[in-house]
């Protein structure tokens, strides 16, 4: 059972640095009170490492898992701004389309108009010279019979 039981070379320390976030670390007689305790459980030194190794193992496991939940509680939450974002952008570009195509509608009808009318004035000023044309035309046809 210790065989596969990794054990820290010499020169390394048994538990590796880590920040503990700003929690308080243990007492230390509070850790001796726990080796004297797996002592006297009948634990050898071994299996007492095999254990360390063990529960380090298992704090690692939960770390990881309490940060990538963290993580993906961030990801998620910037997904949600940015998706507000987008609808906001979405909304306001929607706004200025539609107010620019309302100024752009009005330019065209007021340029329409205004083709109306210089089209309708190019047209009756020929007209009436036609019309003055076949009176006078009638009036000589009248005048030589």
């Amino acid at each position: 059972m210790t065989d596969a039981v990794e054990r820290p070379q010499d020169g390394q320390h048994e538990v590796p640095f880590q920040d503990t976030g700003g929690e308080a670390l243990p007492d230390p007689v509070e850790t001796e009170q726990a080796i004297q305790q797996l002592r006297a459980a009948g634990f050898s030194d071994d299996q007492q490492s095999a254990l360390t190794t063990a529960l380090l193992r298992i704090l690692a496991l939960w770390t990881q898992q309490a940060t990538r939940g963290e993580v993906q509680a961030e990801l998620h939450a910037g997904e949600q701004r940015l998706t507000q974002q987008l609808d906001a952008l979405r909304e306001e570009l929607r706004r200025e389309i539609a107010q620019h195509a309302d100024a752009i509608r009005e330019e065209l009808r007021g340029a329409v108009a205004q083709q109306a009318v210089l089209f309708q004035t190019t047209r009756a000023a020929p007209a009436r010279r036609w019309v003055s044309l076949i009176k006078n035309q009638t009036a000589i046809r009248v005048n030589a019979m």
